[in-house]
């Protein structure tokens, strides 16, 4: 179980965003962080019994940086790699019935491709470690799972999330550009 939230302050974007992230990745756990601290989000961790949890900060008005930490041994700290967001594109912004904006997805994998750059491979393989997300091929996938996540490379930003429905693979959102990532964090 993860613990997701947003940065103080967060904007209606953001909000929807990490809405959308809840439904589409099982294991997340949505909670408002109000006026809670790094320590009392750490805490509000622990209690809910997780192990982990992400921030999602603003950057002007969006949806800016994505953080992952994990608590260990009553103290936190942050999971490489810090994602930097240039856009994003919403569930309710995708041309799918309004039944699958409210999804919630019970099962995901994330789908394994062949890729050039090394940094992106390296990246696909640490974002499946910390959602504890497995990852397969497309076509050798267990008929069990209902949506996978796509990482690919970006033609106007480094890299895209993305997430789709079985066995349609109809694109259903929210879809996440990434400007860049920093792995010294």
């Amino acid at each position: 179980m993860i613990l997701l939230t947003t940065s103080h302050r967060p904007t209606r974007r953001v909000r929807s965003l990490c809405n959308d992230l809840a439904r589409s990745i099982p294991g997340l756990i949505r909670v408002n962080r109000g006026k809670m601290s790094f320590l009392e989000v750490a805490e509000k961790t622990v209690q809910l019994e997780a192990e982990k949890f992400i921030i999602v900060d603003r950057w002007k008005g969006g949806p800016g940086r994505i953080r992952l930490f994990k608590v260990i041994d009553g103290s936190f700290r942050e999971f490489p790699p810090r994602l930097y967001i240039s856009g994003v594109k919403l569930r309710r912004e995708f041309k799918v019935p309004r039944s699958m904006v409210k999804e919630s997805f019970s099962s995901l994998f994330l789908e394994v491709a062949e890729m050039a750059d090394l940094d992106l491979e390296r990246f696909r393989t640490k974002l499946s470690e910390f959602l504890e997300v497995p990852a397969f091929k497309l076509e050798d996938k267990p008929p069990y799972y209902r949506a996978y996540m796509r990482i690919a490379e970006g033609v106007d930003c480094w890299a895209y999330i993305s997430f789709f429905t079985l066995p349609k693979k109809v694109e259903v959102g929210p879809r996440i550009k990434i400007s860049h990532i920093v792995w010294n964090v």
